[in-house]
């Protein structure tokens, strides 16, 4: 297939090649995960998403699917939190957080029950591996702490990393034995950089396909090399 740098088209060259997950965690799932939700129509999907205000456009948006809406808030620990929702335009609320006790800035603060996905998933019996997406704008790190006692159990990860937070999300994934296998959905603000979403797979599950060490794998062909900057040509100006 051919490849380039968005979500939906890194999930259908998984897919394609053979990789399958028993659940999708999507964590943050805001109105809808679209993503996901295509590529993976038929597997069941855990949707954690704090914030009333997205509800009725959770159940409307995935009508149909296997899904459960989780509404509690995803942390490193189980028991209570704070949460900030935002309304980066001045209207509907479109983002939420988990933030610590001092923020007291913020117009909407609620107070929330949080738990941590590895004590969450250990009293269930969820189909394995996971598929791990987290978008929680700025609580990122919290969350992948509270999934310690999983990581054996994830074979992707989906996290979105700002220019400020780039790095701090790549090293703590990188460290618990995963693979960054894709950087998409660049976004620019004002022409600035602004974020990414990072993909990363366990080197378990690199080492079961293939298809994804061909360095390893693949006899070398000048036509496999895609260098991203070629696209150029044939965006309209």
């Amino acid at each position: 297939m051919f490849r380039f740098p968005s979500k939906t088209n890194a999930l259908e060259f998984l897919k394609e090649i053979g990789v399958t997950f028993g659940t999708i965690l999507d964590v943050g799932t805001h109105a809808e995960t679209p993503e996901l939700k295509a590529v993976f129509p038929e597997t069941k999907h855990l949707l954690f998403e704090p914030a009333s205000e997205f509800f009725s456009k959770i159940a409307a948006n995935y009508a149909g699917l296997n899904t459960e809406l989780v509404p509690v808030a995803v942390s490193d620990s189980d028991g209570q939190g704070r949460l900030k929702k935002i309304a980066i335009d001045g209207g509907e609320i479109s983002h939420s957080t988990l933030v610590y006790s001092s923020d007291t800035e913020a117009e909407a603060i609620i107070d929330i029950s949080t738990i941590r996905l590895d004590t969450f998933l250990s009293k269930r019996n969820e189909h394995k591996p996971y598929l791990l997406k987290v978008d929680v704008d700025g609580f990122e790190i919290p969350i992948l702490r509270g999934a310690e006692g999983i990581w054996s159990d994830i074979d992707c990860i989906i996290v979105e990393a700002t220019a400020d937070t780039f790095l701090e999300r790549l090293q703590f994934i990188i460290e618990r034995n995963f693979i960054l296998i894709d950087i998409v959905d660049q976004c620019y603000y004002a022409g600035v950089f602004s974020q990414v979403d990072l993909i990363f797979i366990s080197k378990r599950l690199q080492q079961l396909n293939p298809r994804l060490r061909p360095w390893q794998t693949e006899e070398f062909g000048w036509e496999k090399w895609m260098p991203v900057a070629s696209y150029e040509g044939h965006i309209p100006r």
